[in-house]
């Protein structure tokens, strides 16, 4: 379960820190930091185990790397940190970067307590706690322990848990943390292709674009059964009754919804279900345990609508163990949020 993340000079966050439990909303209005919070977190994750920042993964692209630099500013770092429970306890993870110098710096805790913090010096890196010593190679490698790799031996138990550590945090993320983005809506179209390259498992994708794809699966597959029988049960609430996926043509398939008693492709389904849909079928198929974030959670969404869909999504959550932070802007989310007791990072 991710319990904080803090940014330090990142896009439009001068510095600032969320607070989330098992169940949480991040609201706040337009421009307030809530993408901003929550792709900064997707940015280390779809690094994770990576020998650099990778601004192109399957979670989000950066198109350019003054994007996650606060004003612009290439010579000014940016950082990321957050904290994460896992098997050693909650631990604390921080990346801390400039463009224009490639300075980078990481350091990694547990339990509020400092275990290792390493830093570029020079063309190489250099250990500067809990002793200082040189680094093998500038540490750049994200969440992983080759970034605390000494020239020469260092005895330290400090330094062991924090490779632990970082072993644990990067194994322990792994599909078990799905980003829904607010760009969902762009991704729909009348047909999709059969042949969908590095497809994830269980992952409709940070646009929702592989949902008529596991939709699918989960319409054919014998091993679906218990994801299909609570995907009808949740239906109505993306406003729908029933779902088909066809083959059109060779190479291409469609999505079919039944609406009001009558069919229609689901490019024309409407706003609310098309934002929705996909959000329901990634909680479905998350593996048990994980973090679902889903950014822009009222997107289409009537302000009477707001309690009955948060209801669902936490009942969805209870009911596969998951942690579900959700993003809003509309006061209604707030409300509805705050009655069914979930923890609110305003913004």
């Amino acid at each position: 379960m991710i319990r904080r993340i803090c940014l330090d000079h990142f896009r439009g966050v001068k510095a600032g820190c969320v607070e989330l439990g098992r169940r949480s909303l991040i609201h706040g209005p337009p421009n307030s930091g809530k993408t901003t919070y929550i792709e900064a977190l997707a940015l280390l994750v779809q690094s994770r185990g990576e020998q650099w920042l990778a601004l192109e993964g399957p979670l989000l692209i950066v198109h350019e790397p003054e994007d996650l630099h606060h004003g612009g500013d290439l010579d000014k770092p940016f950082a990321v940190e957050f904290t994460a429970e896992v098997g050693a306890g909650e631990v604390s993870y921080g990346y801390r970067y400039a463009t224009a110098t490639n300075y980078v710096e990481q350091w990694v805790g547990i339990g509020g307590r400092l275990l290792a913090r390493m830093a570029k010096r020079g063309e190489r890196g250099v250990l500067t706690h809990p002793v200082e010593a040189e680094l093998c190679a500038a540490p750049y490698a994200v969440m992983n322990e080759d970034a605390l790799i000494t020239c020469a031996a260092v005895e330290s138990e400090e330094l062991r848990a924090a490779e632990r550590a970082l072993m644990e945090l990067r194994i322990g993320l792994k599909d078990k943390f799905y980003f829904i983005s607010g760009r969902r809506l762009a991704a729909w179209k009348y047909t999709y292709e059969t042949h969908v390259d590095l497809m994830p498992q269980t992952s409709v994708g940070p646009e929702g674009q592989f949902t008529p794809h596991h939709l699918s699966r989960v319409l054919t597959l014998p091993s679906y059964d218990p994801v299909r029988e609570a995907l009808y049960a949740y239906l109505p609430a993306a406003g729908v009754e029933d779902v088909r996926v066809g083959l059109v043509k060779s190479g291409r398939v469609a999505l079919y919804v039944k609406k009001g008693g009558l069919w229609t492709n689901a490019y024309n389904a409407g706003s609310y279900t098309k934002a929705v849909l996909p959000v329901l079928l990634q909680m479905l198929l998350a593996n048990e345990g994980s973090a679902v974030f889903i950014d822009d959670a009222d997107l289409a969404v009537p302000s009477d609508r707001a309690e009955a869909l948060l209801s669902t999504l936490l009942e969805i959550a209870e009911r596969r163990r998951l942690q579900l932070v959700a993003a809003a802007r509309e006061p209604a989310f707030a409300r509805a949020a705050e009655k069914l007791g979930m923890s609110i990072a305003a913004l």
